[in-house]
């Protein structure tokens, strides 16, 4: 099975356009998901994955970059930071969370650190759950 196009990756996710995403690095991107998907365990969710794969790698790429030119970076790709702390007596609360890390999926690693690596995680559990029986 081929891996989608460059253009019909950003038909499905027009927020990776040609000017921050040159067309090589997204097809990069989409050549070596579709080399990490088995077509026949995916079945009708492969091209699904293969976008969200490479739109997750895409997105930490351009936040590294942003980084080295100073820019933004992970905490712009991960969302608002949210920060809150209250005090009583000699007993202190504090809770920090990044947008991306407050609804982090347990074991899923560097999966957690865009929205389209979050969903590309549940489908590979969905993917790996086999089938249901009624």
């Amino acid at each position: 099975m081929a891996s989608p196009t460059v253009s019909e990756f950003r038909e499905a996710f027009p927020q990776f356009d040609a000017e921050r995403f040159p067309d090589g690095r997204v097809q990069f991107w989409l050549t070596l998901s579709a080399k990490q998907l088995s077509p026949e365990r995916w079945d009708d969710l492969w091209t699904e994955g293969v976008c969200l794969y490479a739109a997750h790698h895409l997105t930490l790429e351009r936040a590294a970059t942003l980084v080295a030119d100073g820019t933004g970076g992970m905490q712009a790709a991960a969302g608002a930071v949210i920060s809150r702390s209250k005090a009583v007596g000699a007993v202190n609360t504090s809770e920090s969370r990044a947008g991306a890390a407050a609804t982090a999926n347990l074991n899923a690693g560097h999966w957690n650190d865009t929205v389209y690596g979050k969903q590309y995680w549940q489908l590979a559990q969905l993917v790996g759950a086999g089938g249901m029986v009624a």
